[in-house]
């Protein structure tokens, strides 16, 4: 802390986030009694500052400043309880002491941003004082110091967080706090002069123009609170224009302001956050409770163990206490910190096992509730309406993983659904779809529910599509429905739609789907548009959907299907014969969903009519074959003579293979009961010269490699069966000439392994 020779003006050098920073600080201030209050944050948000003092206002927030235009390029200044700027934000409002922000504008810094940091929100990282890399990391001619990490290596500390914890955070005299980091940062700055970028270099004149903008409105008080890094150049002011110079001529462009909910994990190393904390959980605990916080912290863990049903006596709470005690004396400490506590609950609260200290990890270290903004904060119309819709709909924003099990049948049930389908539509992913089997998952559905402060720019993001949830995702289906090419992609946006119950973007989504089915060719993405076909008009009727206009576009979709199966299903490779066994598989799953007699009449008609077509693709042929057998289409008899025709001498056995692989995609049921079609290909396999095996036995294990092992032992059954007792397979029954020279090379070690003496 130090005064400016051209006023009383006193530098607070902080870090970002941390409670013994932040009540060292308004210890500080209450002591000096400023009559302004500058702190480094972003003079965009000077329109909703004020709100930080509202009653209803409860940390974990943060500002989200966007550009107009681009939305998805939006910053965040996270604010936890125990963050110093915080706390001297609410001293200033609390008693009408003027505040505002000092570093340079976002809507310079936005404007100055390459192209290639587009498209991506990002938390705002502070300053130098508060990055967490190595010590130093060299970028061009720039060397960036990790001011917090030189501090603690020249400490004897391996570990910067743990240095920062013991000599700043349970600090017990605050005094002298501020002058010993001003002289340590500038000792650092003094020691690594190429450490600015072009970009520090402007905060810092911008921040420098602020405080003597200030001074010139008469404040006599000046208190300037910023990152650590940053106080020795606004300790000393010295001449105002070069960093007029330097700031003349900065792009701009408009940006806009506001306050959103923010969460304790957010706040932390793992998020990505560069000015994050390890443990801001263990933090607010630090500033809540002052007093006896091994104690308190102790108890909340086992606590949060006996919560997961795991083992927590209270003799064990006693012994992890002492035993935290007794490490932070081995350690040299004058108090336990976060890192002896945990070693101390490992040892005595989990038996050793680091597994069960993740749940407190997760729960007390990185968890918290999220944070809470006034009524009268600034914010786009949809998302007014997504807070009326979570009061109306009993919804709660968490940071934990919920899962909502919802009945369509019941109104409000339906109303969740349909507003959760809308968000995904506009790629808000508050919650995720989960896959609901049996038949009540043609009436139920399953959601995984889970906020995170991205979630409020993408609100923004998709406030371009319309001023309503209606409007937004009907206006942006329509949208992906006009830059759609594929049938597939298009009936899945249909369905969408459907489920989002968006009435009137339905008839220009169908309209487009029809255009693009009436000139559409490719069979296989014909065939990828009828199963949801299928499904839209079979359970339409649970949102009230007509299925008249469905089941007429699926009519024509099929039809055209139907005449090109034929000749698409000739001269295919490997991989275009497998997508092509699948378009038959949705085709067939289709018509089953819908049960209509004529369509399953048409269809098995059709895939009889292609496994006794030769030209066909082997792999679809057998699998055809297959379909047809299923259904009844294809008896036993025909079954057995089309694989006594696949199977002749005068097939491949490459092809022979993939006949077999298409016959077996239904499942080995087929082949444990039909003992014929065990016979023919038995027979097959007796036929095969040794080279010919060779070379289709990796076919061969690809077309049995789906089944199970009790399918397996089950064929293998039948097998035995075929033979009888007594009878062996002709496969056996063959002469094999009998090399003796090679057989004697065997004997010797057949007699070792015997234990019998070998002449």
């Amino acid at each position: 802390m130090t005064s400016s020779p051209a006023s009383s003006t006193r530098v607070f050098g902080v870090r970002h986030h941390g409670p013994g920073c932040a009540r060292s600080l308004v210890a500080a201030l209450e002591a000096m009694g400023p009559d302004a209050v500058l702190i480094e944050g972003p003079p965009d948000a000077a329109e909703v500052l004020q709100l930080a003092g509202a009653a209803e206002m409860k940390p974990p927030v943060a500002l989200l400043v966007y550009p107009v235009d681009t939305p998805a390029r939006a910053v965040f200044y996270p604010f936890a309880e125990f963050s110093p700027e915080w706390q001297a934000i609410r001293f200033a409002l609390a008693r009408g002491i003027p505040v505002r922000f000092m570093d340079l504008p976002q809507y310079h810094r936005l404007a100055d941003r390459p192209p290639a940091t587009e498209g991506t929100s990002q938390e705002d990282d502070g300053d130098s004082g508060d990055r967490h890399e190595s010590a130093e990391e060299a970028t061009g001619d720039i060397v960036r110091v990790d001011p917090i990490g030189a501090l603690a290596t020249a400490a004897g500390f391996p570990d910067s967080e743990l240095w920062w914890e013991h000599e700043i955070e349970r600090r017990q005299d605050p005094s002298g706090l501020f002058d010993g980091l001003l002289e340590a940062m500038r000792a650092l700055r003094d020691e690594h002069p190429n450490s600015l970028t072009p970009e520090d270099a402007r905060r810092e004149a911008f921040m420098r123009q602020t405080i003597r903008a200030t001074i010139k409105e008469g404040r006599n008080r000046i208190a300037v609170v910023c990152g650590a890094w940053h106080a020795p150049v606004l300790a000393e002011l010295g001449p105002a224009k070069p960093d007029a110079d330097l700031l003349k001529g900065l792009p701009k462009t408009k940006t806009v302001a506001t306050w959103i909910p923010w969460t304790a994990s957010r706040l932390s190393y793992r998020s990505g956050y560069g000015a994050g904390v390890n443990a801001p959980g263990w933090y607010q605990h630090l500033w809540t409770h002052p007093e006896q916080p091994t104690l308190r912290w102790t108890v909340r863990a086992a606590r949060t163990l006996r919560e997961e049903d795991l083992p927590a006596p209270t003799a064990s709470v006693i012994e992890s206490i002492r035993l935290a005690e007794a490490l932070a004396s081995l350690r040299g400490l004058a108090n336990p910190g976060l890192r002896e506590i945990n070693d101390s609950m490992q040892a005595v609260l989990c038996g050793g096992e680091i597994g069960p200290l993740a749940f407190v990890r997760d729960r007390l270290e990185l968890g918290g509730p999220l944070g809470e903004i006034p009524p009268a904060t600034p914010a786009v119309p949809l998302r007014r309406e997504l807070e009326a819709e979570e009061r109306r709909l009993r919804l709660k924003r968490t940071d934990e993983i919920k899962t909502l099990d919802l009945d369509l049948r019941e109104p409000t049930d339906r109303a969740r659904s349909r507003l959760f389908h809308r968000l995904r539509l506009l790629e808000i992913e508050w919650a995720k779809p989960e896959t609901v089997t049996g038949k009540s998952g043609t009436f139920h559905e399953l959601w995984q529910l889970r906020w995170r402060p991205e979630l409020e720019v993408a609100i923004v993001e998709a406030s371009r599509w319309g001023s309503t949830f209606a409007v937004a995702a009907g206006t942006r289906a329509i949208d992906l429905a006009n830059k759609t090419e594929e049938l597939g992609p298009l009936t899945e946006i249909l369905d969408n739609v459907v489920v989002a119950e968006l009435d009137e973007a339905l008839g220009r989504v169908l309209a487009i789907v029809q255009a693009r089915a009436a000139v559409a060719s490719d069979v296989i993405h014909l065939a990828a548009a009828l199963p949801r076909l299928a499904r839209l008009s079979r359970y339409g009727d649970v949102r009230g959907l007509s299925a008249e206009p469905v089941l007429a576009l699926f009519d024509g979709i099929y039809q055209r299907a139907l005449v090109g199966l034929p000749n698409a299903c000739t001269s295919l490779d490997d991989d275009a014969a497998a997508a092509m066994a699948n378009a038959l598989a949705q085709v067939h799953d289709a018509v089953g969903l819908l049960d209509r007699a004529d369509l399953t009449q048409s269809w098995l008609e059709a895939v009889a009519s292609l496994s006794e077509r030769d030209a066909a693709t082997p792999l679809v042929r057998g699998y055809a074959a297959r379909l047809a057998h299923d259904k009844g289409r294809v008896g036993r008899d025909d079954l057995v003579r089309l694989a006594s025709r696949a199977l002749s001498r005068a097939v491949p056995p490459n092809e022979v293979a993939a006949w077999l692989e298409g016959l077996l995609r239904g499942g080995a049921l087929l082949l444990m009961h039909a003992h014929d079609l065990w016979a023919v290909l038995d027979g097959w396999l007796a036929e095969l010269s040794n080279d010919a095996l060779d070379a289709v036995l990796p076919l061969l294990r690809r077309a049995f490699s789906s089944f199970s092992g009790p399918e397996r032992r089950s064929m293998g059954e039948s097998v035995r069966s075929l033979r009888g007792p007594g009878r062996s397979s002709s496969a056996a029954q063959r002469t094999v000439e009998l090399d003796e020279r090679r057989a004697a090379l065997v004997l010797p070690v057949l007699a070792q392994i015997l234990g019998v003496p070998h002449e």
